[in-house]
């Protein structure tokens, strides 16, 4: 489901209990008006982007790393896409609606619809990708949001989509890459993430794969024909034709596809930004991805380019443990000091580079049901912090806090990734362990690889503070994170927070189908969050990308993450000449 429910590790960022992007329900039939080119607007070279990191294959079912989530997003379509806006727009399907009060989405396919090499798309192919993500022996990416969700289908047009608890937004999920069932059908699903599909996939969206190494992609727009193919077949005559039963030879032109302005993509693989800045110097590239946010912000300071931020969706926050036999944070205002010993607008300036906004609830601020009423700022005061934790019953002496009905003053192990695996979350880290010692805490960071910070110390409760980031996605469905039901092995409550009450409110957000019915539930949600304080959020990271000015038509829009930066890219286009 494109996020639902899943813990996961991310290349370029430890990204931890990544929930739903289910979101947007607004568009329970689609809204607002597609961005198509025309016809009639030259293009005079295609688009090159150097990206810090690299892809190894072009495959919705192995794609883990943001570069492979890239090319997978111009190559394949979902039965929906993001719009401008909070929008969602038809995509593979032309129109969807729920029935039983959410627990079951129909999706509509719009027809004469085409694979590249001219096989019809049909809702076996949608029954086919949800069957294998549903699949207990599938380890790959996005597995653990689909384990409750079965296609059944209607009409070779028609898919029913069944869930097993009513999901108000669940669209947003339906943004999930479908893939050929004609192609991979045979194929069992434990093989499917590391198949040869992912060399030379059979595609559907706005672009094809003309190759893919280790230095770069290279996509070619569909509908374009190459000067230099034999026979029109759509890869570069110096690209041996594949004898892989994946591909066909000749990929068929589909009428049914918009064609972008781009002619071509190419994605530039890079290991060492120092490289990567030389070639942006020399002006080889249109675009880079893929930076920190440190480096973003000088590669944008060139006199042709600029910034694209996109809002994002990652929450870097305090997960504290909640379970009540061993933890020493159960009582919210001790929480509540906690949270306002730390400058949060500091740590946005410093280790984000100003590419991100201060958090004040779980709740993204871009999303539609945020409600900053609800969620009143918590201001940066180390005193009140102090008076807080006083009032709470903790007491100040011997090097740290004692806490009420402790014998022993605390000392505070600050749980976080390596700086080689997350420097962003490493520097938050760092910058919470010293805001706690500035109030008279006694903390000590420690760092620990991807492994050991998630499957030995969160998943099994063995820590006391960790610094994470949280994807979090475009739906803020916060239940897998906070409901009591997620405590158990392998749930996303790493906590092991138990409220009833909350339960019930988190229970009333998800379902919600009417936009109104969802403000009012996310209302309460938030009122309850920032009177408990479950959890200390710190700050939402933006995604970005620094362009020429030459590239027109990226806009900004929330994103779940990077790889979604090409939503509109129908629309892109470059300046003539050059």
């Amino acid at each position: 489901m494109s996020g639902r429910d899943r813990i996961l590790v991310a290349v370029l960022a430890v990204a931890l209990v990544a929930l739903s992007s289910v979101a947007i329900g607004q568009a329970i039939e689609p809204q607002g008006q597609a961005l198509e080119p025309t016809a009639d607007v030259p293009v005079a070279r295609g688009y090159v982007e150097g990206v810090l990191g690299r892809a190894t294959r072009a495959n919705p079912f192995g794609a883990w790393t943001p570069a492979d989530r890239a090319l997978v997003a111009l190559l394949f379509r979902g039965l929906v896409r993001l719009g401008p806006g909070d929008t969602l727009l038809p995509d593979l399907a032309a129109r969807w609606e729920p029935r039983d009060d959410g627990r079951t989405w129909l999706f509509h396919l719009r027809p004469d619809q085409r694979w590249e090499d001219g096989e019809p798309i049909t809702a076996e192919d949608v029954a086919f990708t949800v069957s294998v993500l549903s699949d207990p022996d599938y380890t790959g990416p996005g597995g653990e949001s689909w384990r409750d969700v079965t296609a059944e289908v209607i009409d070779p047009l028609t898919v029913a989509l069944r869930l097993s608890v009513p999901l108000g937004d669940f669209p947003q999920a339906a943004t999930q890459p479908i893939a050929p069932v004609h192609v991979l059908g045979g194929v069992p699903p434990a093989e499917l993430p590391d198949s040869e599909f992912g060399s030379f996939p059979v595609t559907s969206g706005p672009f094809r794969l003309a190759s893919l190494d280790a230095v770069r992609a290279q996509l070619v727009a569909t509908g374009v024909i190459e000067p230099n193919t034999p026979g029109g077949g759509g890869r570069p005559a110096t690209t041996p034709a594949p004898t892989d039963s994946f591909r066909t030879p000749a990929p068929t032109a589909r009428p049914d596809a918009a064609i972008p302005y781009l002619p071509s993509i190419e994605l530039r693989w890079y290991d060492d930004v120092e490289i990567l800045r030389r070639d942006w110097e020399r002006g080889l590239l249109d675009g880079v991805s893929g930076l920190s946010p440190a480096d973003a912000k000088a590669f944008a300071a060139a006199p042709d380019a600029r910034l694209v931020r996109y809002p994002g969706t990652t929450l870097l926050a305090v997960v504290l443990d909640l379970r009540a036999s061993t933890s020493q944070f159960l009582d919210p205002k001790v929480r509540t000091a906690m949270l306002a010993a730390i400058d949060r607008d500091a740590l946005v300036a410093g280790p984000l580079a100003g590419l991100g906004v201060r958090a004040d609830s779980l709740i993204p601020p871009s999303s539609p049901v945020f409600d900053s009423a609800a969620s009143p700022r918590i201001a940066y005061a180390p005193d009140d912090a102090r008076a807080g934790l006083s009032d709470a019953g903790w007491k100040e002496g011997e090097g740290s806090w004692t806490p009420k009905g402790a014998d022993d003053p605390i000392m505070i192990d600050v749980l976080c990734p390596e700086a080689s695996a997350n420097p962003v979350a490493y520097a938050f880290g760092a910058g919470v362990t010293e805001a706690w010692r500035a109030i008279g805490l006694a903390a000590r960071l420690v760092p620990l690889p991807a492994a050991e910070l998630l499957g030995q110390r969160l998943a099994t409760g063995e820590f006391q503070v960790a610094v994470v980031p949280l994807g979090l996605g475009l739906d803020p469905d916060l239940y897998p994170l906070l409901a009591a039901s997620q405590t158990r092995s392998g749930g996303s409550n790493v906590a092991g927070l138990q409220d009833p009450e909350l339960d019930k409110l988190l229970e009333a957000a998800r379902m919600s189908l009417q936009p109104e019915d969802r403000a009012a539930a996310y209302k309460a949600l938030q009122e309850r969050l920032a009177a408990n304080a479950y959890m200390l959020p710190l700050a939402f990271r933006d995604e970005y990308l620094v362009l020429r000015d030459s590239v027109s038509g990226p806009a900004r829009r929330a994103i779940g993450g990077s790889w979604e930066r090409y939503w509109d890219v129908l629309t892109w286009r470059l300046a003539d000449g050059r």
